[in-house]
């Protein structure tokens, strides 16, 4: 980054701004006197520069928030938890209404919809683990079932999220090893074969093709053998001539 030359096209102030303290302290970490110092004598001298430079840098980015975001599945459960017309479900109802209401609104969704169906999933799954025919959790049935809005520390506005992703908690079902079955089913039209047509069919082939290799392989010798015995032949013929010759 050129911060030093003035007046590039593009540049930011601020930017450039940080980029410049940034290296005004760097150089004075790095002059002999300071690096010679230890951390607690150098650090009073830096303090200043460094406030400044979080100063210049929070314009940019924003420090993040130290409280949690309201969620409205985990409300909607904590309002589950409370006696329908009791003086707590009825301020735990306006204080999700006051904070959700309108951005629900805004996505399409009902509130009075959602409570309704966060009552009954909750119940659901309670019932469900109760009986032993499911393992779900209430919180992973409803984060299945009620949009994830989220409002941040001091937003006015609630925002939906992507939907939690859920991890099995349950152990992976083991595979059972493959049995052979004497079936000797042959569809051709839905490709379907029996194991023992499939193996027989195999084996079949590869006899088949050992019979050729084994029978390929002899000719094979019978020509070579042949080849041989005929280069005997002329050289026998090609020695006799020599002698006449002689």
């Amino acid at each position: 980054m050129d911060f030093k030359t003035p007046n590039l096209a593009g540049a930011n102030s601020l930017v450039n701004s940080i980029a410049s303290k940034v290296d005004e302290i760097e150089g004075k970490v790095l002059e002999a006197t300071n690096l010679a110092a230890s951390a607690s004598d150098l650090l009073p001298k830096m303090e200043l520069d460094l406030a400044d430079l979080k100063a210049k840098t929070g314009l940019v980015i924003p420090e993040l928030p130290t409280l949690p975001s309201l969620n409205l599945q985990s409300e909607l459960t904590a309002l589950t938890s409370l006696a329908p017309g009791s003086a707590q479900y009825t301020d735990k109802l306006s204080s999700i209404t006051s904070s959700f209401g309108s951005g629900l609104s805004a996505g399409g969704f009902s509130l009075d919809s959602l409570v309704s169906d966060a009552s009954s999933t909750i119940a659901d799954a309670a019932s469900a683990i109760s009986a032993g025919i499911s393992s779900v959790s209430a919180s992973s049935a409803l984060s299945a079932k009620i949009p994830n809005f989220e409002l941040p520390p001091g937003a006015s506005e609630a925002v939906e999220k992507a939907k939690a992703s859920l991890l099995a908690t349950a152990p992976a079902l083991k595979e059972l090893a493959s049995s052979f079955s004497e079936s000797v089913t042959e569809d051709l039209t839905k490709g379907i074969f029996g194991d023992k047509l499939a193996k027989d069919t195999l084996t079949s082939n590869l006899e088949s093709l050992m019979s050729n290799v084994e029978s390929a392989g002899k000719a094979f010798k019978k020509k070579a053998d042949a080849i041989n015995e005929e280069i005997k032949k002329r050289k026998a013929e090609l020695r006799q001539a020599e002698t006449i010759a002689i």
